[in-house]
């Protein structure tokens, strides 16, 4: 099958052997495929050598990775590779894939008819495809869930269409879907906890339902000893999963943090001779705890062999744009403004740290319906509730350009960490949006120093990171990677740098005050002040 004969994905990809739906118009002659109705894809490779080899796992890994993009409510996918003799059938799940174990297919051709048959003649729930929401009217499809606020069930009608579009602010609300490590306190949980004490401007609940568990679908099977591949610790982009966007790439791969280096840091204590009183006050009263340090919320090996996800679905109001469909330089700001008095809001009233800020999870609201907050702060599935201790799941997640130098070296999240990452949302912005956005029609530059904000290593990302924070490299940035339509965001960047990183004696201190205030008012401040430069046309 050639490239041009696979639609439905941004990827150029030839699939050698596949399983599909049946065409559901009449007269449809099917010399098109379209990943969103595949139900198995193959991998036939001439060598039997071929059969269980990294590579020919990675090839249906991408398989996989395509059929899940095209059916995001997708449980799971069969998949098989065929090498020489040798036949592999394996499944792949949010846990990751299992395999039946390999056998020759001359030798057992009874086996090798009674897997493809079995393709052939499986129901939707054996192939993993979508059976908790109902086919309703125009395309649509419902689901019952459990109510916030009554005890009644609610049935709700979904919209085919993506929800966080331009007009993604006109809905009633967003159904989430996803798997969470079942040793995570449910997001439904954190909201409804912020809710009792008053958070102002994050998502309210409007029902849950916990639907399957990977658990359940692997019941009854046997697992042996997992295979680990060699050096999947070190380099950040080992690590794959979907992002909203790239630096010269509109849609693509982002790299997401999985199970960093855990070999354990000294306690320190940051230190400053600096000659200012100011700064010296500043830098003694970073405080780290031992326990801080030495005991990140990450997974420590044990004896289980897979991680114990939980498919849920929660429906949260309201729903709005993603952050890099801001319209203005003055937009951006006054939704990343009112989302850091959200994550504020979080942290002091509500006692939960936030500790996955990203692009993705900053939405633009319409101040009308909203309380007048042109933005809010979404998902807390990786959030976590002040003091709690360690959540004991198996992967801590972020996404990479967005992450806090520190967190990238394994310390342990604290709330300044979150506002490095907004920092970093701002830049991002600017440099990786800002460009087609602009009136001017230049062209952004192909070599983008933030490219490194995301490939090497997490201590490589970390070091580079740190060096685009000091002044000459973060000028560097400005002039460079920001186009000349947003000149008039670089003076607060600068103050909010120098908020978030004062030097000390022996540089940079990205150390976390032991007093919130001492970040969050002064960068809010400077939020407030370059907006009112910008609406009153000073700027």
């Amino acid at each position: 099958m050639s490239k041009k004969d696979l639609v439905g994905s941004e990827a150029e990809r030839q699939v050698d052997l596949l399983l599909k739906a049946r065409p559901q118009v009449q007269g449809d002659s099917g010399e098109k495929h379209d990943w969103k109705d595949i139900r198995v894809v193959g991998e036939l490779k001439k060598s039997s050598d071929e059969i269980r080899t990294k590579g020919t796992l990675l090839q249906l890994a991408r398989y996989v990775r395509e059929v899940y993009i095209a059916q995001p409510a997708r449980q799971f996918v069969h998949a098989f590779a065929v090498c020489g003799t040798k036949m592999e059938a394996w499944v792949f799940d949010c846990s990751g894939p299992y395999s039946s174990g390999v056998f020759d297919v001359y030798k057992d051709s009874e086996q090798f008819f009674r897997i493809v048959l079995g393709y052939a003649m499986m129901s939707d729930e054996e192939l993993g495809l979508d059976t908790f929401t109902t086919p309703d009217r125009n395309a649509s499809r419902t689901i019952t869930v459990n109510g916030s606020e009554i005890a009644e069930e609610i049935l709700l009608r979904l919209d085919p269409t993506p929800l966080c579009s331009p007009n993604g602010d006109k809905v009633e609300g967003v159904a989430k879907f996803s798997w969470t490590s079942d040793k995570r306190r449910p997001e439904v949980d954190l909201l409804q906890l912020a809710y009792q004490r008053g958070v102002q401007g994050i998502a309210r609940v409007l029902g849950y339902r916990t639907i399957i568990s990977i658990a359940d679908l692997r019941r009854g099977l046997t697992f042996g000893n997992p295979h680990t591949f060699q050096g999947r610790n070190t380099s950040a982009a080992s690590s794959l999963a979907q992002s909203q966007s790239r630096c010269k790439l509109s849609r693509s791969l982002t790299r997401k943090r999985r199970s960093p280096d855990t070999r354990p840091h000294a306690a320190k204590r940051s230190r400053s001779s600096s000659q200012q009183p100011k700064a010296k006050q500043f830098e003694n009263e970073l405080t780290f705890t031992v326990e801080s340090v030495h005991t990140p919320s990450l997974f420590d090996k044990n004896d289980e062999v897979y991680d114990n996800r939980i498919l849920r679905c929660l429906v949260v109001s309201p729903a709005g744009r993603p952050i890099y469909e801001y319209k203005s330089p003055l937009e951006l700001l006054m939704v990343l403004q009112d989302a850091i008095k959200a994550h504020r809001s979080l942290y002091l009233d509500g006692k939960i740290l936030h500790r996955d800020v990203s692009e993705n999870k900053i939405i633009i609201t319409d101040p009308n319906r909203v309380g007048g907050r042109s933005g809010m702060l979404i998902d807390l599935d990786l959030a976590k509730e002040v003091g709690s201790g360690r959540s004991g799941a198996r992967h801590q997640t972020g996404t990479m350009e967005f992450m806090a130098i520190e967190v990238l070296l394994n310390v342990d999240h604290t709330y300044r960490h979150d506002l490095e990452s907004f920092f970093y949302v701002l830049i991002w912005q600017c440099a990786c949006h800002g460009w087609r956005k602009s009136k001017q029609g230049l062209e952004q530059p192909k070599n983008s120093l933030l490219k490194r904000w995301y490939t090497g290593s997490y201590e490589e990302i970390a070091t580079y990171k740190r060096g685009n924070m000091e002044a000459g490299g973060f000028e560097r940035i400005l002039m460079k990677e920001f186009p000349p339509g947003f000149d008039c965001v670089k003076p607060l960047c600068r103050a909010i740098r120098d908020i978030l990183f004062p030097y000390g004696k022996k540089g940079l201190i990205v150390g976390t005050p032991q007093d919130p205030k001492r970040l969050y008012d002064p960068i809010i401040k400077a939020y407030e002040d370059t907006i009112a430069l910008l609406e009153a046309g000073k700027v």
